[in-house]
């Protein structure tokens, strides 16, 4: 027997909920697609936004090598020289996926 799983899917109220950081000044329709497009549904989205991952593709590469969002949460200059969570910086270009995968497995 076949098992059905539905896609997951974002909502626009988790968008909304959120925020600029995660519509970044845009339509929050667009965002949900977006995040539902990378495959999170509404509760890994929050997760993902509450580590401060704003950019959907950063949270599926560092998902895809095996990061957790409380993982990424954690903060560091690498990167750039000011403070912030790992997810933030992969997802502002300042670190790549890769990089920040490193990062979250470092003991400093």
């Amino acid at each position: 027997m076949k098992v059905y799983y539905p896609p997951a899917r974002t909502s626009v109220e988790t968008i909304k909920r959120y925020g600029e950081l995660a519509d970044r000044g845009g339509d929050a329709e667009a965002a949900a697609k977006a995040w539902s497009d990378a495959g999170f549904d509404d509760a890994m989205t929050a997760r993902w936004l509450d580590a401060r991952c704003f950019d959907p593709e950063a949270a599926r590469a560092l998902a895809d090598l095996g990061v957790r969002p409380e993982q990424a949460a954690v903060r560091t200059r690498d990167g750039g020289d000011y403070l912030e969570t790992v997810a933030y910086k992969v997802a502002n270009g300042d670190l790549t996926a890769r990089g920040g995968w490193a990062r979250c497995l470092s003991s400093r």
